[in-house]
């Protein structure tokens, strides 16, 4: 439910061994905004690099880095490396990991240490990109497959104002194996939701937008042109027009009775949309606005909530909850289980 790739939330993970010594399993899965068991595989992940990670049993077990071990540097191939430079790309484009800055930022200190080689295609994926007031990623989506030499012949071509021959994908190629053939003048690279666009201008017909995941080839034509200007100005909202805002019907003010930065350290790493607030009695709060087409899905995603919570502004969002507390308790009580000490010091 986090929306973060694996090799996002193996980073994560890192950085936070590294910040701290020590942490609480539980912890550490809610920093991530995931189960016990993605959190075991992702610290197997990180073992198999070669990093050395301790696991303690018991009621206090949770995870820590060996003390005194040097620590490997992570090691990238060319095609994995455009992959995580296209993930904080499309981070940055989302507001998710901290929002647009720290993602630029991380990204700029990775192409720092990396060959030659493969800073010069990072390098032209991070100039290429435009970012703007994108829609946030969707929870529990899963980004679009992309063909790491296409985004780089892309990235490129939209740095050095390059013309390229494209081989796209019809709507219907996965049935059919229809493609076609395009010749285009590359803009800007612009992610959004779970999926990158390309504006470009195409020789035949115009300015367009094209699904990179779609595209199955892109050749440097060997010709140069003069950059022209984007419709509007904005590559972001020339997708935005093209492609049509997602419909948000239901919206609901959830009122977090936590302070924002307790909320936003807990749960930062899948959603956003978080200001501060007091209650009636001065307390610190969190405001948290949510919105999506189905009710389902705001009352799902407030199962993260782990603090008391109140829905401010959509009765039918109340009604919902309502409806389905009585079907969660009866399921509760059914189970004849007790929940584990770790659960419900979070409860």
């Amino acid at each position: 439910m986090s929306g973060q790739t694996t090799m996002e939330r193996a980073l994560r993970l890192l950085e936070l061994l590294q910040a701290r010594r020590s942490w609480g399993g539980g912890e550490l899965a809610g920093r991530l905004g995931v189960d016990g068991r993605t959190l075991r595989r992702d610290v197997e992940r990180l073992r198999g690099l070669g990093y050395r990670i301790e696991a303690r049993r018991g009621p206090d077990g949770g995870y820590r880095l060996s003390t005194g071990s040097d620590l490997p540097p992570l090691v990238f191939t060319p095609d994995e490396a455009l992959a995580v430079a296209a993930a904080l790309a499309s981070s940055a484009a989302s507001g998710a990991a901290g929002g647009g800055e720290v993602a630029l930022t991380a990204l700029a200190k990775m192409e720092q240490v990396m060959p030659s080689a493969v800073r010069r295609r990072v390098r032209a994926l991070r100039s290429s990109v435009a970012l703007g007031d994108t829609p946030n990623a969707v929870a529990g989506a899963y980004p679009a497959p992309l063909n790491a030499d296409v985004l780089a012949v892309l990235a490129l071509a939209c740095r050095d104002a390059e013309r390229v021959h494209l081989r796209v994908m019809s709507t219907e190629g996965a049935d059919t194996g229809r493609e076609s053939t395009l010749r285009v003048e590359p803009a800007a690279l612009v992610p959004r939701h779970t999926r990158w666009f390309l504006v470009c201008r195409d020789l035949d017909r115009g300015w367009r937008v094209l699904r990179v995941d779609r595209i199955t080839r892109a050749s440097p034509a060997g010709v140069r042109f003069e950059p022209g200007r984007v419709p509007g100005g904005d590559p972001v909202a020339f997708v935005t027009s093209r492609l049509g805002a997602p419909p948000r019907t239901h919206t609901a003010t959830i009122l977090i009775h936590a302070p924002i930065d307790q909320v936003q350290a807990y749960m930062g790493g899948f959603a956003t949309d978080f200001t501060p607030t007091t209650t009636t009695s001065g307390q610190a709060a969190t405001h948290w606005r949510i919105a999506d087409v189905r009710l389902e899905v705001l009352a799902g995603g407030l199962l993260w909530v782990r603090w008391p919570f109140e829905v401010i502004d959509s009765p039918e969002l109340a009604a919902l909850l309502r409806d389905r507390a009585a079907a969660f308790a009866h399921a509760a009580a059914g189970a004849g289980t007790r929940p584990s000490p770790a659960l419900a010091r979070d409860l």
